[in-house]
């Protein structure tokens, strides 16, 4: 008979072993505390259990590490902090929505966790039934879970069901029909969750004394606030941005690479640079500004998280198109095979002198006298190419066409890079939802009208043209993280990248754009005219263009991209990417 040590020690690897599972992530570690459960980055922590725990609580401990481990698989952080407002009555509600959608959606996975998570709800309302007063962050929680798994936690719960009922009037089925048609996105859940409490007045009583622009202004600046606190990395990228405010112009070589001085040669030069310079003027980007450039930033992709968490992320990036990879890779090869033919060998035929042409020897023995059964080897110009991918960052590339884009440019560099042509991978998305600091130093300077562009740019270098690409293989997976991907700010992407091909030896330069649509920024469009930012990008694109110093290709996902560019694809399935964006470039090369 097992001892009660024993016992302990097996239900705890059971426990561990099942947690792990539920979390889906081979790198989560599963420690006891005798402390309350919680998550540290990769580590959960489960309340330490004993053997009375075990049988007096069995549900609460399976429950708990159950919601754990679904809260580590189904909920990212960083979207939470980018959606959360400054409310603390407001937060606490948002806080127990979006732990019941978690627990829902993972009950609707495995039927052993709905059993557990509902066993353990019904004795907490049992628990507390005897409590007139009414939590309101519980009485949504629970509220929530039964709507959005169709179930009766019971009597107890009658009286919040009630509570919410009372708080929507006739609403009440519609809001949460909606929240739960929603359950399977964070980020459109939490964002009807701001909008419903906003709209039935689930905020701090303070901030109703403001006015209600006031009440927008600062909701979003508090947004941007509690996003850096929470997140460690765009805490670096502020103290960052303020060193680069002490001045108008950035050394280039220093902001771009940290690591290796070759992968920025081609961004240096003899004298400083401007930030953000323009290409050259004319009436429209003449009139198109910024606010501030201050807190604008280039980086390189591993300076915006740890090496560990890049591994993990190029991890999942390669899980999610394990199935879309064979198809890329052997349309790749195939470029590559056409791309050597074409620098290598090519033959004059019909010469007169020359290497004896073999397919020309039925000639030959029927007239010996013929002269034109020769062939000579020829020197093939092909020019010294670098190539230049710009992918757009914004939140509505989000899912499967930013994991299809960084997988196929992944594949596309390597693939060019054996047939010695450069590759250069590059991001562009801004810091901030709304406008950031940038918006904050607007507002404290009174709000001047027409203030230009109103947000942080964020450009991303995911691969300078100089740098292998197994040095830059892990940098992709940035783009799988949470929190990364805002707005797109196009024009002044376009030009950025035009300046760094400029600046590059090559004879032959292509830039090629990957988007899904228009330039949209929410905080410099509702201070500026609504075609603010797309003039600015037609003007950008048509200088380009014109200047023909810089071959333009662009590829819209979803959306048509014509109206901007004079070479445009459009495709509207993701995974058609990889074979479009290879086709295009044999079609550049003049493969046939």
């Amino acid at each position: 008979m097992l001892k009660n040590e024993d016992i302990l020690e097996v239900f705890k690897k059971s426990l561990t072993a099942t947690t792990k599972s539920i979390s889906k992530n081979d790198q989560v570690e599963i420690s006891f505390t005798k402390e309350n459960s919680s998550i540290d980055g990769n580590l959960i922590n489960l309340t330490e259990p004993n053997i009375e725990s075990i049988k007096k609580n069995l549900t609460y401990i399976r429950a708990e590490a159950d919601s754990l481990a679904l809260e580590f698989r189904f909920h990212s952080k960083e979207i939470h902090n980018d959606l959360i407002n400054n409310s603390e009555f407001s937060n606490e509600i948002f806080n127990a929505l979006e732990q019941s959608r978690i627990e829902a959606k993972g009950s609707v996975f495995f039927k052993g966790i709905k059993s557990n998570i509902s066993k353990k709800h019904m004795l907490d309302l049992k628990k507390n039934s005897h409590n007139d007063q009414i939590n309101i962050a519980e009485a949504f929680k629970y509220v929530a879970y039964e709507k959005f798994l169709n179930l009766d936690l019971g009597e107890n719960n009658k009286k919040n069901r009630k509570f919410i009922r009372d708080k929507f009037g006739n609403d009440y089925e519609k809001v949460f029909k909606d929240l739960t048609e929603s359950i399977d996105n964070q980020i459109t859940f939490g964002s009807k969750i701001k909008k419903y409490l906003e709209d039935y007045g689930f905020f701090d009583q303070n901030e109703n004394q403001k006015t209600s622009d006031d009440i927008n202004q600062d909701n979003e600046i508090d947004n941007d606030k509690q996003n850096n606190e929470s997140n460690e990395q765009d805490k670096n990228d502020n103290n960052q941005s303020k060193t680069e405010s002490d001045s108008s112009t950035l050394d280039l070589q220093e902001t771009v690479s940290m690591e290796e001085s070759d992968e920025i040669g081609e961004d240096s030069s003899d004298g400083e640079i401007e930030y953000f310079p323009k290409i050259e003027s004319n009436n429209f980007i003449e009139e198109y500004k910024s606010f501030t450039k201050d807190y604008d930033e280039i980086i390189n992709a591993n300076e915006l998280c740890d090496q560990k968490e890049l591994e993990k992320l190029r991890y999942n990036l390669d899980k999610q198109v394990f199935s879309f990879l064979p198809l890329i890779t052997k349309i790749a090869n195939r470029l590559q095979r056409k791309l050597l033919a074409q620098q290598n060998r090519n033959w004059d035929f019909n010469m007169e002198e020359g290497y004896l042409d073999t397919s020309r020897l039925s000639r030959i023995i029927a007239n010996p006298q013929n002269k034109l059964s020769y062939k000579q080897e020829k020197e093939v110009e092909f020019k010294d190419t670098v190539v230049s991918l710009l992918i757009d960052n914004s939140g509505s590339m989000r899912g499967r066409p930013i994991t299809v884009a960084a997988l196929c440019s992944d594949i596309l560099a390597k693939t060019l890079e054996r047939c010695l042509i450069k590759t250069e991978i590059l991001g562009f998305t801004t810091k901030a939802w709304k406008g950031g600091a940038s918006r904050e130093k607007w507002i404290k300077d009174g709000k001047p009208s027409t203030p230009g562009r109103l947000n942080d740019l964020r450009h991303i270098v995911y691969k300078s043209a100089d740098s292998p690409s197994r040095r830059s293989k892990q940098n992709l997976g940035l783009l799988l993280r949470e929190g990364i991907l805002k707005e797109n700010i196009d024009g002044e992407a376009l030009v950025w990248a035009n300046n760094r091909l400029k600046n590059r030896q090559e004879k032959r330069k292509i830039l090629i754009v990957i988007s899904d649509g228009a330039p949209v920024d929410d905080s410099t469009l509702s201070v500026n005219p609504g075609n603010y930012l797309e003039r600015n990008l037609r003007d950008v694109i048509n200088q380009i263009e014109s200047k023909k110093e810089i071959e333009l290709v662009a590829i819209g996902i979803g959306h048509d991209v014509s109206r901007y560019y004079a070479k445009a694809i459009t495709i509207m399935d993701v995974d058609q990417l990889g074979e479009v964006l290879l086709n295009e470039l044999s079609e550049i090369f003049q493969i046939n």
